[in-house]
């Protein structure tokens, strides 16, 4: 397009079918499904009454045509074949309506994904198509919703048959004042009925005004119906009745007919739409439709008004290719003498002739930038930049002017964001003169760095985003040379944007608007070196552009102290904590590049931030303060003298009185104090870490009692944060160099040691929490010599009593504090000095994380044992390694059967997130280099888990990879205890899935054993063994009731349950019996029942005595318990009827008298039937015993 087309010859080329796709990460190359797709347009005929096989169809047709929603570009070459195919169908005389309907679906599906200004040019426009598809619109109830595609793709069809260049009379059927045409309608009367009907309905505005405006432009229908048709609009808009959807329509319609229509038919109605459109104070109109067009109305009753004309005064673009400007680099020089572009002074002798009106359009169109919704705002700058092109530059000097004014704090964002668009559309048509560039860049630079906040959020990231297309508009509207006097501003604001804006799209907008402007204009310092690091992609990552691309940035001395200075003056004191956080590490990593002025500049911004009453600011200058010390001292070679020699003196000595001064002011507490705290205990950790001077100083013991205070902070932020800082205060200020060793302040340390160890007894969990923490935070100087005090308390922590029952969270931070004891002193196999080595203290810590591995403690909160388990699992598998590391005889062969059996029962068990972290436990443990000895059945494990299989494959959250592989352990008697211990909960529970998956691995391994007694016994024997030593858990026993429940029933078994020699069947129901009797929870009850039914298959005297105590609950005192034993009792016989007890003959009646009783009725009234029912199945009537509640 050249650059010098006007206004509207730009606007026609913009339309919707030449949008470019820029930056698309998967392009599709071509149209790859043009043959399913012909094939399935060729299959409508025969698959469009099917039902479910038309809907599948259509749904493949949508999908496919979807995926080129981004590049319907590649639709063109198929476009016409595929529409020929479909209006065949639909002119084909003999098609049945539904198969017409079903074509029109397709169209509009075409004509959703290629844009319908792009479809419409080749749908056919012959003259006979035009009474056929007139005739099927009228047919069409406007209100029926199944016929809307068909109704769309008429409207849309129609409106390029009524283009055809002959007038309409000629296809009327009869002759003007002929007799015969009484009551007949001519074609034209019919359209213009038609167009009214549609828009009285307003349901697709888009085809119905497209229509109307290019019927009612026709040099023929002008003249008889357009003065009618507005009236019409307008009796139609102010009519209550007419409802939103209608009043949007009229006025599209309208906007529509004014920009399609003759400038010399229109400009006799401008001044009465003028009025009309004035006086229906649309921009008060809630409905954000009808403010939308009634804006695009606006705008073209301005065009309507000035003469369409080429601004002879506009800016004109020169060469904008992008190989002329990079041949050279960024900073080639071109010979300004060769481009004479510059306006010229004066404007010609043109008179322009502006109506009066224009000054309320133009009003109207400022107004509108300020509207709520995006797309009026939008709307309302591009009106501002065609009205503006047909002004003398006087007057377009007074828009642009109009438009400045808008940038200002009293604006709301939605002003600043209009105005942007508008400074866009008026730089990309030219229209921004050189002259006014340097009142423009300014607030551009206000808008890229926008940002108000709003409570706890922000507004801004729009105008931001629209900052960035002005930038990239003045790319390709002005000369290298008129851009050069900004061109480091505009260059360091948009890498500024680029690197630090918290909303991804901004960053990416910045990205794109520095690489548009390095490639058009070529003057950006270093743009190409920075382009490749701070691309679309690179900077979507909001850690990657503040922490990696800013720090690539900041090496070219122009943008190094725009970057900082930016981060210190907004990104620090942001609103978002996230943000200040970010911003405090992006300039520890931008210190480097200027030490200096860091030391002298920015040290001194921050402290004087401290000050202020904005706990956002004092926070983020504290933690930005700490980064920015330790980052000089790390780049000054970590030496404490050079470092001094950088930062002055009175900068050490305010960082040194900062906490003093918060604590006076009482900033430490109150809602702000959780912030202060961590920000405070951040800077400890980085002031230690940099070797600061305070030695032997107040403000050490300060400093000591904040950190402890922190550690009883109910926010695990703060207490992580002081966690974190601890260490390294100890190692600097808790001991002293002395003849190039260390030497520990031992009356410290043994303080410290009591001060925490006596709050892991503490009566709040939050202490005991933190306090373990703290411990586990320790450095080794500190440990070595106290192990026998701290472990200890650790250990106490983690046991379960009757007062902290509740606080499995302070017994899992106990457990991973005694790893991480652990871990820092390590095991020394030199020494068995308890205060100094762990070898003395191995089997009290194993037995401590065993005994953590059973706590399945439940709150309101679930099974928040959990939390212990995983911690203990973790514990087991460190302390495990360290011992293999130091002394592999240690770990004997009983220790490590028990550790690897108890991990693989936690692998097993309900909790997803659990079962993981088993199954990687279980897994190093099995894998370890070198590996751990004594492992039972190592080489066996190793081939159902291999280690290849086990790093890459295998996805341990998931059931159906877990599951398969932990099943097959039962096969070993070290694993099967704990194997069924775990699928007792995954098996009997209520998840679908986890059942799915645990019930067919197990069963599946006992199917292989269906021949196989010896194990089944094996398996039955360690059933009853653990059902005897967990019968008072009711946590187990639940879920082995359901786990019972399915195991008899699955028929995996039945070896075992027809063996007469068996003890099985008969040792269940004896448990079960006698866990009755004890029953006071609804649950367990309700699960016995389930696994007395599945005992009547077993002949005998479990089918009798399980068919007695179900007989004692059809009389039970709970209403549901009888009517669940007889509905399983009924499943049961129908099952198992024919094995049981009951005889042959009395089957029927007893099925025929559980389904029909009643048993909900008073227990008075069923006792004689459930007595009856005992006679029937041939087992005694059972008798109430005195003080047991049945």
């Amino acid at each position: 397009m050249s650059p010098d087309m006007s206004g509207e010859a730009q606007e026609s080329y913009n339309d919707d079918e030449t949008v470019e796709n820029i930056g698309l990460g998967c392009a599709l190359e071509y149209f790859s499904e043009s043959e399913e797709v012909m094939k399935m347009i060729h299959d409508l005929r025969t698959v469009y009454s099917t039902g479910s096989p038309a809907e599948k169809a259509y749904e493949r047709f949508l999908k496919v045509l979807t995926l080129y929603q981004e590049q319907r570009h590649l639709l063109d070459p198929y476009l016409e074949k595929m529409l020929n195919s479909l209006v065949e169908l639909v002119r084909n005389n003999d098609s049945p309506m539904d198969l017409k309907h079903a074509s029109f679906k397709y169209l509009q599906v075409v004509i959703k994904v290629r844009g319908y200004k792009v479809v419409v040019r080749h749908l056919p426009h012959e003259v006979s198509d035009m009474e056929p598809v007139l005739t099927m619109l009228e047919n069409i109830d406007p209100k029926d919703i199944d016929c809307s595609c068909t109704r769309n793709v008429l409207l849309l069809w129609l409106s390029i048959i009524v283009m055809m260049p002959f007038h309409m009379s000629r296809l009327d059927s009869f002759e003007p004042g002929d007799n015969s045409s009484e009551g007949k309608k001519t074609m034209m009367s019919r359209v213009y009925e038609q167009v009214k009907l549609s828009l009285r309905q307003g349901l697709h505005i888009q085809y119905e005004s497209f229509l109307a405006a290019r019927f009612l432009t026709r040099s023929d229908v002008k003249e008889v119906h357009l003065a009618s048709f507005l009236n019409w609009c307008k009796t139609v808009f102010g009519d209550p009745a007419s409802g939103p959807y209608a009043q949007s329509g009229v006025l599209a319609s309208v906007a529509a007919i004014l920009k399609h229509g003759k400038r010399e038919d229109l400009l006799p109605h401008a001044p009465n739409l003028l009025s009309w459109i004035m006086g229906c104070k649309y921009r008060e109109n809630q409905n954000s439709l009808i403010r939308k067009y009634g804006v695009k109305v606006m705008q073209r009753i301005g065009l309507t008004f000035l003469k369409t004309r080429v601004a002879i005064w506009r800016y004109e673009r020169g060469c904008r290719s992008l190989l002329a400007n990079l041949s050279g680099g960024d900073t080639q020089k071109h010979d300004s003498s060769s481009s004479q572009n510059l306006l010229p002074s004066e404007d010609t002798g043109e008179e322009f002739e502006i109506p009066e009106e224009m000054e309320e359009v133009i009003e109207e169109l400022i107004q509108a930038l300020r509207d709520s919704e995006m797309v009026i705002r939008w709307s309302a700058a591009k009106g501002i930049g065609r009205v503006t092109g047909r002004l003398p530059k006087d007057l377009a000097d007074e828009v642009v002017g109009s438009v400045l004014e808008m940038f200002n704090p009293r604006e709301s964002d939605g002003a600043w964001h209009g105005g942007c668009l508008a400074l866009a559309e008026l730089g990309r048509r030219g229209l921004l003169v050189p002259e006014r560039l340097s009142d423009v860049v300014p607030v551009v630079l206000k808008a890229l760095v926008y940002d108000e906040p709003r409570g706890y959020f922000s507004v801004g990231s729009h105008i931001r985003d629209a900052a960035c297309f002005v930038c990239w508009a003045f790319a390709r509207a002005y000369e290298k040379e008129i851009l050069l006097p900004f061109v480091n501003d505009i260059a360091g604001a948009l890498l500024v944007v680029a690197s630090f804006d918290r909303e991804v799209n901004c960053r990416r907008a910045g990205s794109a608007a520095f690489q548009e402007n390095v490639g058009r204009q070529g003057t950006f310092p270093h743009g190409i070196d920075i382009l490749t690091a701070a691309d679309y992609f690179s900077v979507g990552v909001r850690n990657n552009a503040f922490l990696n691309i800013s720090v690539f940035i900041a090496q070219f001395e122009e943008y190094t102290q725009v970057l900082i200075n930016h981060l210190v003056d907004k990104k620090v004191e942001h609103w978002d904590v996230a943000i200040r956080e970010l911003s405090a590490k992006a300039l520890h990593n931008l210190t480097p590049r200027a030490p200096t002025y860091m030391s002298e500049i920015v040290l001194g911004k921050l402290l004087e931030k401290t000050n202020s009453v904005d706990l956002n600011v004092r926070h983020g200058a504290i933690i930005a303060i700490a980064e920015i010390l330790h980052a000089l001292f790390v780049s000054l070679d970590m030496s404490p003298k050079i470092f001094l020699d950088v930062v002055s003196a009175e900068t050490v000595e305010a960082v040194c009185q900062l906490m003093p001064k918060f604590k006076k002011l009482l900033q430490f507490r109150g809602l702000g104090g959780e912030l202060m705290k961590q920000a405070c205990a951040h800077l400890i950790e980085k002031c230690s870490a940099s070797k600061m001077p305070f030695h032997n100083r107040e403000i050490i013991g300060e400093w000591q009692a904040l950190l402890d205070e922190c550690f009883s902070h109910e926010s695990i932020n703060v207490r992580a944060r002081a966690a974190s800082a601890l260490p390294v205060f100890l190692s600097e200020y808790c001991r002293t160099c002395e003849n190039d060793s260390w030497v520990v302040k031992m009356s410290e340390r043994d303080a410290l040691i009591g001060k925490y160890t006596e709050h892991l007894t503490a009566n709040n969990e939050t202490t005991r929490m933190g306090f373990a923490l703290a411990i586990g935070s320790l450095p080794d100087f500190i440990l070595k010599g106290q192990l026998h005090i701290v472990l200890p308390a650790l250990i106490t922590c983690t046991q379960v009593t009757e007062t902290t029952v509740k606080w499995a969270e302070s017994r899992r931070d106990a457990l991973k504090a005694l790893v991480s004891v652990c871990t820092t002193v390590g095991v020394d196999t030199s020494s068995l000095d308890k205060t100094t080595s762990l070898l003395s203290h191995l089997d009290v810590l194993f037995n401590c994380f065993f005994s953590s591995l059973m706590e399945y403690t439940l709150d309101s909160r679930g099974d928040i044992g959990a939390w212990v388990r995983e911690a203990a699992m973790s514990a087991l598998q460190t302390l495990t390694l360290l011992v293999l590391k130091a002394d592999p005889s240690l770990l004997k062969p009983d220790l490590v059967k028990r550790i690897v059996a108890s991990v693989s029962q936690q692998a097993v068990e309900r909790i997803d997130r659990t079962r993981a972290h088993a199954g990687n436990v279980f897994c190093s443990l099995i894998h370890s280099n070198p590996p751990v000895p004594n492992i039972p059945h190592h080489e066996q494990l190793l081939e159902i888990f291999p280690p290849d299989e086990c790093r890459n494959n295998i996805v341990w959250i998931s059931a159906s990879n877990t599951f398969p592989k932990f099943v097959q352990l039962l096969r070993f008697p070290e694993f099967t205890y704990h194997i069924l211990l775990g699928l007792f909960v995954s098996i009997g529970g209520i998840t679908e899935s986890l059942v799915k998956h645990s019930s067919n691995s197990f069963f599946s391994l006992l199917k292989e054993w269906e021949n196989n007694p010896k194990e089944l016994n094996r398996i039955c024997d360690t059933i009853i063994e653990l059902f005897i030593e967990y019968h008072t858990d009711n946590r187990v026993v639940c879920s082995l009731y359901g786990f019972l429940d399915r195991l008899l029933g699955s028929g995996h078994v039945s070896l075992i349950l027809k063996d007469a020699d068996s003890k099985f069947a008969s040792e269940i129901l004896r448990l079960v019996r006698s866990d009755i009797q004890k029953i006071r929870d609804h649950k367990k009850r309700m699960g016995s029942i389930d696994v007395l039914c599945q005992l009547i298959q077993v002949k005998g005297p479990v089918s009798k005595g399980a068919l007695v105590q179900l007989s004692i609950f059809l009389c039970s005192y709970y209403l549901t318990v009888r009517r669940a034993t007889a509905a399983k009792l009924y499943e049961s016989l129908l099952l198992y009827g024919d094995e049981s007890i009951i005889p042959e003959e009395n089957l029927d009646e007893v099925m025929t008298v559980l389904s029909e009783t009643d048993w909900e009725d008073e227990v008075a009234v069923v006792k004689p039937i459930r007595n009856s029912l005992c006679g029937l199945m041939n087992i005694p009537v059972p008798k109430v015993v005195t003080g047991i509640k049945k």
